[in-house]
């Protein structure tokens, strides 16, 4: 196989395989299927007006007026879901695409109550989305479905019933309304224009149908339609294997095994040119956020210089400069803390030297449903002046549950002196579900200890809001994990924002204690971190060198 893989013939072959497989899922996108429209469940629950039943030691019911009694049932039936349909194709989407067949979407029997259209992108196509929802029964009636109403003929139909249950006598109520009444238990949107990039929210109002009063709450959301030339995707499957991402991967595999038997045979030094290494062993510790990445520079400086050992050990960036301060003057050329920023504890003779920009995000669990926070409205948060979602974006009450880090993270030093100016607040819950810790507290906060474990906590927990670094938000978002990144003052988090104004970042620092000596494990792994070879590794891992290939530092490292 290698003697056939390293002939002209074999490499001609393997080159062709993977450029066809590169290109496949390409052509798929742009030239084959241009059109795309992605809908996305962001919320599906109870609607949360339901009161309280209160019991006496004969767990009986007792009412104080049994004339609310049945409207109080119906409402503890209703539900609401949210969609976010948008446009994700390389080309508008006419009416004229749906070829008959129209985007709609029905919740597995639950009779529509309300809807409309939210937080539309283009603000002036509001009219015509909402003018374009119509409703319908999928009750098979003659061989075909009932009539269809507009919107505003489903609200006055829904009205009038609500109404005409409430003149009637207490005795004659019933919890929903007459069963021979037309019910609508699906909704679609006709003559549906979207231009690129566009994107919409559905908001329905649904109540469980007559057969279903005493059940369990129903959560099936099912969409139909067609796009000529095109696709409607659940975005939440998405991130599931298919045959465009099978064939780019064994594209990438290809063009791997193609390069591998180009430089096969090929003899190279097992160490960059001009490294100089050194016998001995060096711990790294400190950041959380940092250790990850500084652990597979480590890797690749250790491979290179047999004779060394280098380790990182995350302990959270304070801590990590306070063992170094204490470290007496042999263990001094032994040790190297990481730092997200310049710390405050780090004592005179200790020097810092910038490695990294790290960039952070806040990242919300996707039941929030926002894109965009302002740095005002992130201090209403942590400050406990807004407690529910509903107070910063309009939608459903949803509690804010807070995620944050503990007071040794150079993560959290960078957050309050950057977004917040002023503290993140006290620990109030170790569940992050409830206030659990005892005293009352005007905040859900919890606390976690590293950021994979501020991302699970986040992915884990509705309504749950946070800050990682960016590296580990994006990992976590092509896992699978339902978070959302959330932009800052409408501005995206990335290095080039950040040079133009987007605050939440900052410099990852190796402090070392005094000036390393020549010939030491800890001088060589310097000169390794300004090395093409962890260039290269801190770019592939989302983070911008703060030494450039001429040796000149990063603006921002500046």
């Amino acid at each position: 196989m290698a003697e056939l893989l390293l002939s002209n013939q074999g490499s001609l072959v393997l080159g062709i395989a993977a450029l066809l497989a590169v290109v496949a899922p390409f052509a798929d996108r742009y030239v084959i299927r241009r059109k795309r429209l992605y809908y996305r469940v962001q919320y599906n629950s109870k609607l949360g007006l339901s009161p309280v039943d209160l019991k006496d030691a004969d767990n009986t019911v007792k009412h104080a007026d049994t004339e609310l009694q049945p409207i109080a049932e119906l409402l503890d039936r209703m539900s609401i879901v949210v969609i976010r349909v948008r446009n994700t194709g390389i080309d508008d989407i006419t009416k004229d695409d749906f070829d008959g067949t129209p985007l709609e979407f029905t919740f597995g029997g639950r009779v529509i109550w309300n809807a409309r259209i939210s937080e539309p992108s283009v603000e002036t196509h509001r009219k015509q989305l909402t003018d374009g929802l119509e409703f319908f029964s999928t009750t098979e009636s003659n061989g075909a479905r009932e009539q269809h109403n507009s919107l505003d003929a489903v609200r006055t139909t829904l009205r009038q019933k609500l109404l005409a249950w409430w003149r009637k006598p207490p005795e004659q109520r019933e919890p929903a309304p007459p069963a021979q009444a037309p019910q609508w238990d699906g909704v679609r949107l006709l003559d549906l224009n979207l231009v690129r990039k566009e994107k919409f929210k559905l908001v329905v109002v649904l109540r469980e149908p007559d057969h279903n009063r005493k059940g369990p709450l129903t959560k099936a959301v099912e969409c139909s339609g067609h796009v000529s030339g095109g696709r409607i995707l659940d975005e939440r499957t998405q991130r599931k294997a298919t045959w465009p991402r099978v064939t780019a991967t064994l594209g990438m595999l290809l063009t791997g095994a193609l390069i591998a038997t180009l430089i096969a045979g090929a003899s190279r030094s097992e160490t960059e040119p001009g490294l100089a290494c050194a016998d001995g062993a060096l711990r790294i510790v400190g950041s959380s956020a940092f250790s990850p990445i500084a652990a597979n520079i480590a890797q690749g400086y250790t491979h290179a210089c047999g004779a060394a050992e280098v380790s990182a050990v995350a302990t959270g960036s304070i801590n990590g400069v306070r063992m170094l301060a204490a470290a007496d003057e042999d263990e001094s050329e032994e040790l190297a803390a990481l730092s997200d920023g310049e710390t405050g504890v780090a004592t005179d003779e200790l020097v810092p030297h910038a490695v990294a920009v790290i960039v952070y995000t806040v990242v919300v669990n996707d039941s929030v449903g926002v894109e965009t926070l302002t740095r005002e409205q992130l201090a209403g948060i942590y400050s406990g002046r807004y407690r529910d979602w509903n107070e910063v974006r309009a939608g459903p009450s949803l509690p804010i549950r807070i995620v944050g880090r503990g007071q040794e993270s150079g993560s959290r030093q960078t957050f309050e002196r950057t977004v917040l100016g002023a503290s993140e607040g006290g620990l109030t819950s170790d569940s992050c579900e409830r206030a659990d810790r005892g005293a009352p507290a005007p905040t859900i906060r919890c606390e976690r200890g590293t950021e994979a474990e501020v991302v699970g906590e986040i992915a884990a927990t509705g309504g749950a809001i946070g800050y990682v670094d960016l590296p580990s938000a994006n990992d976590a978002q092509a896992d699978g994990h339902p978070i959302e990144i959330v932009e800052l003052d409408g501005d995206y988090p990335d290095a080039s924002t950040a040079s133009q104004g987007y605050p939440f970042w900052t410099i990852e620092y190796l402090y070392t204690k005094g000036v390393p000596a020549e010939g030491t494990v800890l001088r060589t792994f310097l000169d390794y971190l300004r090395s093409g070879t962890a260039r290269a590794e801190l770019r592939d891992a989302g983070y911008t060198p703060c030494v450039g290939k001429d040796g000149d530092l990063h603006e921002l490292c500046r």
